[in-house]
Protein backbone atom coordinates (compact mmCIF):
# COMPACT_ATOMS: atom_id res chain seq x y z
CA UNK A 1 0.00 0.00 0.00
CA UNK A 2 1.58 3.67 -0.75
CA UNK A 3 2.25 5.77 1.83
CA UNK A 4 -0.26 8.26 0.31
CA UNK A 5 -3.33 6.13 0.54
CA UNK A 6 -5.63 6.26 3.42
CA UNK A 7 -5.98 2.95 6.02
CA UNK A 8 -8.69 0.77 4.44
CA UNK A 9 -10.83 1.19 8.04
CA UNK A 10 -10.87 4.88 7.52
CA UNK A 11 -12.49 4.03 3.85
CA UNK A 12 -14.92 2.31 4.96
CA UNK A 13 -15.82 4.71 7.58
CA UNK A 14 -15.99 7.49 5.33
CA UNK A 15 -17.90 5.69 3.15
CA UNK A 16 -20.43 4.90 5.76
CA UNK A 17 -20.86 8.18 6.87
CA UNK A 18 -21.65 9.09 3.20
CA UNK A 19 -24.15 6.40 3.26
CA UNK A 20 -25.94 7.44 6.79
CA UNK A 21 -25.29 11.20 6.12
CA UNK A 22 -27.53 10.60 2.28
CA UNK A 23 -30.06 8.37 4.24
CA UNK A 24 -30.44 10.92 6.93
CA UNK A 25 -30.68 13.83 3.94
CA UNK A 26 -33.32 11.97 1.97
CA UNK A 27 -35.14 11.01 5.01
CA UNK A 28 -35.56 15.12 5.35
CA UNK A 29 -36.43 15.40 2.09
CA UNK A 30 -39.25 13.23 2.47
CA UNK A 31 -40.74 15.71 5.09
CA UNK A 32 -40.45 18.11 3.05
CA UNK A 33 -37.60 19.57 5.28
CA UNK A 34 -35.84 20.89 2.17
CA UNK A 35 -33.60 23.75 3.82
CA UNK A 36 -32.25 20.63 6.53
CA UNK A 37 -31.59 18.28 3.68
CA UNK A 38 -29.80 20.56 1.31
CA UNK A 39 -27.93 21.77 4.11
CA UNK A 40 -26.84 17.88 4.76
CA UNK A 41 -26.62 17.33 1.42
CA UNK A 42 -23.99 19.88 0.91
CA UNK A 43 -22.06 19.04 4.19
CA UNK A 44 -21.41 15.31 2.26
CA UNK A 45 -20.67 17.22 -0.82
CA UNK A 46 -18.12 19.08 1.00
CA UNK A 47 -16.32 15.50 1.70
CA UNK A 48 -17.37 13.50 -1.45
CA UNK A 49 -17.69 16.34 -4.35
CA UNK A 50 -18.62 13.63 -7.43
CA UNK A 51 -20.24 11.33 -4.85
CA UNK A 52 -23.83 10.36 -7.27
CA UNK A 53 -26.27 9.83 -4.32
CA UNK A 54 -25.48 13.07 -2.72
CA UNK A 55 -25.77 15.08 -6.24
CA UNK A 56 -28.78 12.68 -6.70
CA UNK A 57 -30.08 13.96 -3.62
CA UNK A 58 -29.00 17.55 -3.93
CA UNK A 59 -30.52 17.75 -7.13
CA UNK A 60 -34.09 16.60 -6.24
CA UNK A 61 -33.93 18.42 -2.92
CA UNK A 62 -33.12 21.49 -5.02
CA UNK A 63 -35.87 20.75 -7.87
CA UNK A 64 -38.68 20.16 -4.97
CA UNK A 65 -37.86 23.51 -3.37
CA UNK A 66 -38.36 25.29 -6.66
CA UNK A 67 -34.14 26.11 -7.01
CA UNK A 68 -34.70 24.71 -10.66
CA UNK A 69 -31.49 26.36 -11.58
CA UNK A 70 -29.30 24.79 -8.81
CA UNK A 71 -30.84 21.51 -9.44
CA UNK A 72 -29.59 21.87 -13.12
CA UNK A 73 -26.68 22.56 -12.11
CA UNK A 74 -26.09 19.62 -9.80
CA UNK A 75 -27.74 17.34 -12.29
CA UNK A 76 -24.94 18.06 -14.33
CA UNK A 77 -22.45 17.57 -12.11
CA UNK A 78 -23.78 13.67 -11.97
CA UNK A 79 -23.92 13.75 -15.67
CA UNK A 80 -20.22 14.52 -16.14
CA UNK A 81 -19.47 12.00 -13.79
CA UNK A 82 -22.15 9.33 -15.17
CA UNK A 83 -23.10 10.63 -18.48
CA UNK A 84 -26.11 7.36 -18.71
CA UNK A 85 -27.39 8.16 -14.84
CA UNK A 86 -31.02 7.78 -15.06
CA UNK A 87 -31.74 10.03 -12.08
CA UNK A 88 -29.59 12.83 -13.59
CA UNK A 89 -31.44 12.99 -17.10
CA UNK A 90 -35.00 12.21 -15.38
CA UNK A 91 -34.71 15.39 -12.83
CA UNK A 92 -32.40 17.47 -15.52
CA UNK A 93 -35.42 17.36 -18.07
CA UNK A 94 -38.11 18.13 -15.01
CA UNK A 95 -35.59 21.11 -14.10
CA UNK A 96 -34.47 22.39 -17.56
CA UNK A 97 -39.14 21.98 -18.26
CA UNK A 98 -39.38 24.15 -14.86
CA UNK A 99 -37.46 26.80 -16.69
CA UNK A 100 -39.08 26.89 -20.11
CA UNK A 101 -36.34 25.04 -21.65
CA UNK A 102 -38.24 22.53 -23.11
CA UNK A 103 -36.14 21.46 -26.23
CA UNK A 104 -33.34 20.57 -23.96
CA UNK A 105 -35.65 18.75 -21.62
CA UNK A 106 -36.98 16.51 -24.49
CA UNK A 107 -33.13 15.65 -24.72
CA UNK A 108 -32.77 14.40 -21.74
CA UNK A 109 -35.96 12.70 -21.88
CA UNK A 110 -35.37 10.76 -24.61
CA UNK A 111 -31.60 10.20 -23.93
CA UNK A 112 -33.31 8.43 -20.74
CA UNK A 113 -36.00 6.18 -22.42
CA UNK A 114 -32.85 5.19 -24.58
CA UNK A 115 -31.44 3.54 -21.64
CA UNK A 116 -35.38 2.58 -19.84
CA UNK A 117 -37.63 2.20 -22.60
CA UNK A 118 -41.16 1.97 -21.66
CA UNK A 119 -41.54 4.45 -18.34
CA UNK A 120 -44.86 5.66 -18.68
CA UNK A 121 -43.77 8.66 -16.41
CA UNK A 122 -41.05 9.96 -18.18
CA UNK A 123 -43.05 8.97 -21.67
CA UNK A 124 -45.76 11.00 -20.73
CA UNK A 125 -43.63 14.37 -19.68
CA UNK A 126 -42.05 14.13 -22.84
CA UNK A 127 -45.34 13.52 -24.74
CA UNK A 128 -46.67 16.74 -23.16
CA UNK A 129 -43.35 18.26 -24.01
CA UNK A 130 -43.66 17.82 -27.87
CA UNK A 131 -47.11 18.83 -27.08
CA UNK A 132 -46.98 22.23 -25.31
CA UNK A 133 -44.50 22.64 -28.57
CA UNK A 134 -46.77 21.91 -30.79
CA UNK A 135 -45.15 19.13 -32.17
CA UNK A 136 -48.53 17.12 -32.03
CA UNK A 137 -47.61 14.20 -34.52
CA UNK A 138 -44.28 12.68 -31.81
CA UNK A 139 -46.50 13.60 -28.66
CA UNK A 140 -49.71 11.49 -30.08
CA UNK A 141 -47.61 9.06 -30.71
CA UNK A 142 -46.35 8.73 -27.53
CA UNK A 143 -49.66 9.02 -26.03
CA UNK A 144 -50.85 6.06 -28.01
CA UNK A 145 -47.88 3.76 -27.22
CA UNK A 146 -48.66 4.40 -23.90
CA UNK A 147 -52.47 3.49 -24.14
CA UNK A 148 -51.48 -0.03 -25.77
CA UNK A 149 -50.08 -0.87 -22.39
CA UNK A 150 -52.52 0.28 -20.34
CA UNK A 151 -56.03 1.99 -22.30
CA UNK A 152 -57.21 3.67 -19.19
CA UNK A 153 -53.92 5.09 -18.67
CA UNK A 154 -55.31 8.79 -17.24
CA UNK A 155 -52.40 10.72 -17.54
CA UNK A 156 -52.17 9.32 -21.25
CA UNK A 157 -55.35 9.77 -21.63
CA UNK A 158 -56.11 13.30 -20.35
CA UNK A 159 -52.84 14.66 -22.67
CA UNK A 160 -54.25 12.88 -25.63
CA UNK A 161 -57.56 14.28 -25.07
CA UNK A 162 -56.15 17.36 -25.24
CA UNK A 163 -54.39 17.27 -28.03
CA UNK A 164 -57.22 15.92 -30.08
CA UNK A 165 -59.52 18.83 -28.55
CA UNK A 166 -56.16 21.04 -29.84
CA UNK A 167 -56.18 19.47 -33.21
CA UNK A 168 -60.02 20.40 -33.90
CA UNK A 169 -60.53 16.59 -34.46
CA UNK A 170 -64.19 16.64 -31.94
CA UNK A 171 -65.01 13.58 -32.39
CA UNK A 172 -62.12 11.38 -31.10
CA UNK A 173 -61.47 13.68 -28.04
CA UNK A 174 -65.16 13.21 -27.08
CA UNK A 175 -64.02 9.59 -27.06
CA UNK A 176 -61.37 10.12 -24.80
CA UNK A 177 -62.77 12.20 -22.96
CA UNK A 178 -65.81 10.33 -22.21
CA UNK A 179 -63.30 7.45 -21.24
CA UNK A 180 -61.56 9.90 -18.57
CA UNK A 181 -64.98 10.55 -17.63
CA UNK A 182 -65.50 6.54 -16.55
CA UNK A 183 -62.33 7.19 -13.82
CA UNK A 184 -63.41 10.37 -12.86
CA UNK A 185 -66.79 10.95 -13.51
CA UNK A 186 -67.38 13.86 -11.02
CA UNK A 187 -64.56 16.03 -13.21
CA UNK A 188 -66.49 19.37 -13.41
CA UNK A 189 -63.60 20.56 -15.77
CA UNK A 190 -64.18 17.37 -18.47
CA UNK A 191 -67.93 17.78 -17.85
CA UNK A 192 -67.92 21.05 -19.20
CA UNK A 193 -65.64 21.09 -21.97
CA UNK A 194 -66.83 17.60 -23.24
CA UNK A 195 -70.24 19.35 -23.47
CA UNK A 196 -69.24 22.39 -25.54
CA UNK A 197 -67.44 19.76 -27.28
CA UNK A 198 -70.76 17.99 -28.22
CA UNK A 199 -72.30 21.14 -29.13
CA UNK A 200 -69.59 21.67 -31.83
CA UNK A 201 -70.76 18.41 -33.05
CA UNK A 202 -74.33 20.02 -32.84
CA UNK A 203 -75.22 16.77 -30.63
CA UNK A 204 -77.12 19.16 -28.42
CA UNK A 205 -78.93 16.18 -26.89
CA UNK A 206 -75.80 14.61 -25.57
CA UNK A 207 -74.28 18.52 -24.83
CA UNK A 208 -77.36 18.93 -22.52
CA UNK A 209 -76.36 15.62 -20.87
CA UNK A 210 -73.09 16.74 -19.73
CA UNK A 211 -73.90 20.13 -18.63
CA UNK A 212 -76.57 19.49 -16.89
CA UNK A 213 -74.23 17.07 -14.76
CA UNK A 214 -72.16 19.03 -14.51
CA UNK A 215 -74.66 21.48 -12.58
CA UNK A 216 -75.41 18.50 -10.49
CA UNK A 217 -71.99 19.06 -8.99
CA UNK A 218 -72.32 22.45 -9.06
CA UNK A 219 -75.42 24.28 -9.32
CA UNK A 220 -73.99 27.72 -10.58
CA UNK A 221 -70.98 27.14 -12.88
CA UNK A 222 -71.12 29.73 -15.48
CA UNK A 223 -69.47 27.38 -18.05
CA UNK A 224 -72.37 24.84 -17.49
CA UNK A 225 -75.03 27.26 -17.78
CA UNK A 226 -73.87 29.11 -20.55
CA UNK A 227 -73.55 25.86 -22.46
CA UNK A 228 -77.33 24.60 -22.13
CA UNK A 229 -78.71 27.69 -22.61
CA UNK A 230 -76.51 27.63 -26.07
CA UNK A 231 -78.00 24.08 -26.52
CA UNK A 232 -81.95 25.64 -25.93
CA UNK A 233 -81.07 28.13 -28.11
CA UNK A 234 -79.90 26.23 -31.01
CA UNK A 235 -83.08 24.04 -30.82
CA UNK A 236 -85.42 27.25 -30.48
CA UNK A 237 -85.99 26.35 -26.65
CA UNK A 238 -85.37 30.30 -26.26
CA UNK A 239 -87.48 30.17 -23.05
CA UNK A 240 -85.24 27.58 -21.65
CA UNK A 241 -82.28 29.15 -22.51
CA UNK A 242 -83.23 32.85 -21.19
CA UNK A 243 -84.07 30.91 -17.92
CA UNK A 244 -80.89 29.21 -17.80
CA UNK A 245 -78.46 32.54 -19.02
CA UNK A 246 -79.93 34.52 -16.18
CA UNK A 247 -79.15 32.40 -13.59
CA UNK A 248 -75.58 33.57 -14.32
CA UNK A 249 -76.24 36.99 -14.18
CA UNK A 250 -77.43 36.27 -10.40
CA UNK A 251 -73.88 35.86 -9.75
CA UNK A 252 -72.17 37.67 -12.17
CA UNK A 253 -71.91 40.86 -14.13
CA UNK A 254 -72.03 38.42 -17.58
CA UNK A 255 -70.67 38.33 -20.35
CA UNK A 256 -70.83 40.85 -23.74
CA UNK A 257 -71.38 37.39 -25.83
CA UNK A 258 -74.36 36.40 -23.20
CA UNK A 259 -76.25 39.61 -23.14
CA UNK A 260 -75.81 39.76 -26.68
CA UNK A 261 -77.72 35.74 -26.81
CA UNK A 262 -80.04 37.16 -24.48
CA UNK A 263 -80.81 39.87 -26.98
CA UNK A 264 -81.29 37.55 -30.03
CA UNK A 265 -83.26 35.33 -27.35
CA UNK A 266 -85.73 38.01 -26.16
CA UNK A 267 -85.89 39.25 -29.74
CA UNK A 268 -87.27 35.22 -30.88
CA UNK A 269 -89.29 35.29 -28.25
CA UNK A 270 -91.42 38.66 -28.66
CA UNK A 271 -89.89 40.42 -25.75
CA UNK A 272 -88.55 43.42 -27.57
CA UNK A 273 -88.02 45.58 -24.41
CA UNK A 274 -85.81 43.05 -23.01
CA UNK A 275 -84.18 41.93 -26.20
CA UNK A 276 -83.62 46.18 -26.39
CA UNK A 277 -82.09 46.30 -22.62
CA UNK A 278 -79.75 43.42 -23.34
CA UNK A 279 -78.19 44.84 -26.77
CA UNK A 280 -78.21 48.06 -25.09
CA UNK A 281 -76.39 46.83 -21.73
CA UNK A 282 -73.24 45.48 -24.32
CA UNK A 283 -73.06 48.88 -26.54
CA UNK A 284 -73.66 50.94 -23.81
CA UNK A 285 -69.78 49.74 -22.83
CA UNK A 286 -68.90 49.51 -26.14
CA UNK A 287 -69.06 49.11 -29.99
CA UNK A 288 -69.76 44.96 -30.64
CA UNK A 289 -70.54 43.39 -34.29
CA UNK A 290 -72.99 41.43 -32.86
CA UNK A 291 -75.06 43.38 -30.54
CA UNK A 292 -75.39 45.89 -32.90
CA UNK A 293 -76.43 43.46 -35.78
CA UNK A 294 -79.25 42.23 -33.37
CA UNK A 295 -80.11 45.91 -32.35
CA UNK A 296 -80.48 46.80 -36.59
CA UNK A 297 -82.51 43.53 -36.56
CA UNK A 298 -84.63 43.69 -33.23
CA UNK A 299 -85.66 47.47 -34.59
CA UNK A 300 -86.49 46.58 -37.88
CA UNK A 301 -88.96 44.04 -36.41
CA UNK A 302 -90.74 46.54 -34.58
CA UNK A 303 -90.70 48.63 -37.59
CA UNK A 304 -88.47 50.95 -36.51
CA UNK A 305 -86.94 51.63 -39.72
CA UNK A 306 -85.72 55.28 -39.44
CA UNK A 307 -83.35 54.33 -36.18
CA UNK A 308 -82.37 50.78 -37.69
CA UNK A 309 -80.80 53.13 -40.48
CA UNK A 310 -79.16 55.16 -38.03
CA UNK A 311 -77.88 52.45 -35.99
CA UNK A 312 -76.80 50.89 -39.28
CA UNK A 313 -74.94 53.94 -40.10
CA UNK A 314 -73.16 53.39 -36.95
CA UNK A 315 -72.22 49.89 -38.11
CA UNK A 316 -70.62 51.05 -40.76
CA UNK A 317 -68.64 53.36 -39.29
CA UNK A 318 -66.81 50.57 -37.63
CA UNK A 319 -66.72 48.24 -39.54
CA UNK A 320 -64.55 47.91 -42.83
CA UNK A 321 -67.03 45.69 -45.35
CA UNK A 322 -70.07 46.67 -44.92
CA UNK A 323 -71.21 43.95 -47.36
CA UNK A 324 -69.89 41.28 -45.08
CA UNK A 325 -72.29 43.41 -42.49
CA UNK A 326 -75.27 43.68 -44.95
CA UNK A 327 -74.89 39.44 -45.74
CA UNK A 328 -74.70 38.35 -41.98
CA UNK A 329 -77.91 40.91 -41.24
CA UNK A 330 -79.98 39.25 -44.52
CA UNK A 331 -79.15 35.73 -42.82
CA UNK A 332 -80.66 36.76 -39.66
CA UNK A 333 -83.92 38.09 -41.63
CA UNK A 334 -83.76 34.85 -44.01
CA UNK A 335 -83.32 32.80 -40.26
CA UNK A 336 -86.78 33.64 -38.32
CA UNK A 337 -88.93 34.81 -41.43
CA UNK A 338 -88.62 38.41 -42.15
CA UNK A 339 -87.79 38.20 -45.42
CA UNK A 340 -90.43 41.27 -46.13
CA UNK A 341 -88.79 43.24 -43.62
CA UNK A 342 -85.22 42.61 -45.03
CA UNK A 343 -86.89 43.98 -48.18
CA UNK A 344 -88.19 47.11 -46.84
CA UNK A 345 -85.23 47.72 -44.88
CA UNK A 346 -83.08 47.95 -48.08
CA UNK A 347 -85.66 49.91 -50.26
CA UNK A 348 -85.34 52.54 -47.22
CA UNK A 349 -81.15 52.17 -47.36
CA UNK A 350 -81.54 52.77 -50.86
CA UNK A 351 -83.52 56.10 -50.46
CA UNK A 352 -81.35 57.47 -47.14
CA UNK A 353 -78.22 59.26 -47.01
CA UNK A 354 -76.40 55.92 -46.42
CA UNK A 355 -72.18 55.97 -46.97
CA UNK A 356 -70.77 56.10 -49.77
CA UNK A 357 -69.47 52.59 -49.62
CA UNK A 358 -72.79 51.47 -50.09
CA UNK A 359 -73.14 51.33 -53.68
CA UNK A 360 -76.87 51.65 -54.94
CA UNK A 361 -76.57 49.28 -58.07
CA UNK A 362 -75.31 46.70 -55.65
CA UNK A 363 -77.79 47.22 -53.17
CA UNK A 364 -80.62 47.11 -56.54
CA UNK A 365 -79.28 43.67 -58.00
CA UNK A 366 -79.30 42.08 -54.29
CA UNK A 367 -83.11 43.41 -53.88
CA UNK A 368 -84.13 41.73 -57.08
CA UNK A 369 -82.61 38.57 -56.17
CA UNK A 370 -84.42 38.81 -52.18
CA UNK A 371 -87.79 39.95 -54.35
CA UNK A 372 -87.25 37.57 -57.31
Amino acid sequence: MSNNSPPTEFSELATNNVLQLSKAARQLFRQKKFDQARELYAQGLSADATNPYLLSGMGDVCREAGDFAEAQRTYQRLLDVEPENLYALRGMGDSLKAQGQLADAIQHWAHYLNLRSGDVHVMTRLADAFKQLEQFAQAEGLYREILQTDSMDSYALSGLADLLHRSGRDHEAISCYEKILTLRHDALHILTIVGKLCWRVSDFDKAKHFFLKALDIDPDNPYALYGLGNCYRWQREYAKAVEVWQRILVHSEGTITLYSRLGDAFTHLGDFSSAEQAYRQVLDKGYDRFAQIGLIKLLCDQNNFEHAIEEFNTLLGHEKDPWKQLDELSRRFVQTGRRAAMIRFYNLLLAAAVPNCIEPERLKDLLKKLEG
